[in-house]
């Protein structure tokens, strides 16, 4: 198949079309970010390194002393992380000001009392962010150029005239702002279930036992009076045979103090509506932020 290029007739150019002439599309092609620059080493080394991160985090221990609670920072980190993993692609305004957030978030969190082999594993993470940061800073530079040389190709071939305002990005912010409020919303009522359950907490009845037996979900421990109960556990396993353990009597059934209210079913939802509900009304606003002032007609 021959490669040389073929000239299209003059018929087939739509009437008013500018003329690209090859140096405007050298400088355009100069004009591209470097190859590192792409998107997909970013989100590749973001991956490895939190996935080489969780792995050797090592698992919290449920105890009196430290109860294992809903973890609302490691729902944030979460949701920056997979939301990076798109919007490194597809949004880079948005991680732009994510991956400084998430790298706050990491030094604060996991650094000050992480051990050796954590922390190198963090560090490689922050440094991940940091070539994210890099790269899409070079991306929107790039697209800048890019849309400067465009504009000064065709600003004097007007192919319309204007006929009304420009609307677009509408349904994408409606359904972004909708998802955000079921975001909030669930995060409102992970909150409020999490303060009635300790409330319920400090009213119930602390009783000292000893576990004495277990299964995959449940303990069974026997209280100084001698009474032999059988407790729901998230993880038995974190509490060997001849341990002790404090149970919380109420009235409603015994359950752990180590294992308070898990939020995790709203910490859900709240992911699953905040990350589609910010990227759709960041996608919107940009959208509407980045189209002419007057468009040819009224579909806009």
């Amino acid at each position: 198949m021959s490669q040389s290029p073929v000239p299209i007739s003059a018929g087939s150019v739509s009437e008013g079309a500018p003329d690209r002439l090859t140096a405007d599309a050298a400088a355009w092609s100069r004009a591209r970010p470097a190859s590192w620059a792409r998107p997909l080493w970013s989100v590749l080394a973001l991956l490895a390194t939190v996935g080489h991160a969780i792995a050797v985090e090592p698992m919290p221990v449920c105890s009196d002393a430290a109860p294992c609670g809903p973890d609302w920072i490691g729902m944030v980190q979460m949701g920056l992380a997979l939301g990076l993993a798109y919007w490194y692609a597809r949004l880079p305004e948005i991680a732009l000001v994510a991956a400084p957030v998430l790298m706050v978030i990491v030094a604060w969190q996991e650094l000050p009392s992480a051990g050796w082999t954590s922390l190198s594993a963090n560090l490689a993470v922050i440094a991940a962010l940091g070539l994210g940061w890099a790269a899409t800073r070079a991306r929107l530079t790039a697209r800048q150029r890019q849309r400067r040389l465009v504009d000064r190709t065709a600003a004097a071939h007007r192919r319309w005239e204007p006929a009304g305002p420009v609307r677009r990005g509408t349904i994408p912010i409606a359904a972004g702002l909708a998802l955000c409020a079921v975001a909030v919303g669930a995060i409102v009522l992970g909150l409020r279930a999490v303060h009635e359950d300790e409330q319920r907490a400090a009213r119930a009845t602390r009783t000292a036992a000893e576990v004495v037996g277990r299964t995959d979900m449940s303990l069974r421990v026997r209280t100084r009076d001698g009474r032999r109960v059988t407790v729901d556990a998230l993880f038995p396993e974190d509490h060997g045979i001849g341990t002790a353990v404090t149970v919380l009597e109420d009235g409603s059934g015994p359950r752990l103090a180590a294992e308070p209210y898990d939020a995790s079913g709203w910490q859900l939802l709240a992911l699953a509506g905040g990350l589609p509900g910010l990227s759709l009304l960041a996608a919107g606003l940009l959208t509407r932020r980045s189209a002419p002032d007057r468009c040819p007609s009224r579909r806009c």
